[in-house]
């Protein structure tokens, strides 16, 4: 499965969906297609990706159940518009502020599905300290690089150790082999970086070399859960 199709699987089936940031339109074609959603707002902060967005789903015959609206994150939508937000292909702090700055809307969802390129922990971190419950994740691996997509819900959630803003507990849990290669290849990056810098006497450096030692350890403990 990749990306866009695991995207794709975390969505409810619903009447409206609002898919921030199209680019090309896939996405909203592919919940058009078979009816997962009735009807896709399509937006994008700049006119180019939306041209191309709309220029697709015309030529693939849906173009009649899109709404292409030109606009930064969800402050093109109305507070009740849309059941399913779909916010993918940003880094975690832009997704968490589109969020922020259109909270209200967000909270209206039925559900998000939240796909950062990047700082996938400051976007764990500030859906659990912001009113949302992470429901279930999902990972998938493209060219050597691993994606993680979150299934949000508005709700009341007690917060985790913090090594699960990095880590997800939903993969741990279910015992993902793929969550377990990521834990592996995070595990020896710390201890590469460990022994390049393990000779230095300088106490930054020091602190710097407990906190990763510190970490690899929990890492440990989580892949032997």
């Amino acid at each position: 499965m990749n990306r866009l199709e695991c995207i794709k699987s975390m969505c409810i089936k619903c009447g409206t969906a609002a898919d921030i940031g199209t680019d090309h339109g896939y996405v909203a074609e592919m919940l058009l297609s078979d009816d997962t959603c009735q009807n896709v707002i399509a937006t994008d902060l700049n006119h180019g990706p939306l041209k191309r967005a709309t220029e697709y789903l015309t030529a693939k015959g849906l173009s009649h159940r899109c709404d292409f609206r030109l606009g930064s994150g969800l402050e093109v939508l109305g507070e009740h518009e849309a059941e399913l937000l779909i916010i993918a292909g940003m880094g975690g702090d832009l997704i968490s502020g589109i969020i922020e700055t259109s909270k209200i809307t967000a909270l209206n969802a039925r559900e998000l599905v939240l796909q950062p390129m990047s700082a996938v922990e400051v976007l764990r971190k500030y859906l659990y300290e912001n009113g949302f419950v992470i429901e279930d994740e999902k990972i998938v691996k493209e060219y050597h690089h691993y994606y993680f997509i979150i299934k949000a819900i508005p709700g009341a959630a007690e917060k985790p150790d913090e090594i699960f803003y990095e880590f997800s507990s939903h993969l741990i849990e279910k015992k993902d082999p793929l969550m377990h290669e990521y834990l592996k290849k995070v595990l020896k990056t710390n201890e590469n970086i460990i022994a390049s810098i393990e000779k230095n006497s300088n106490e930054e450096y020091n602190e710097k070399i407990n906190v990763l030692k510190d970490k690899n350890n929990k890492i440990r403990e989580l892949m032997s859960y």
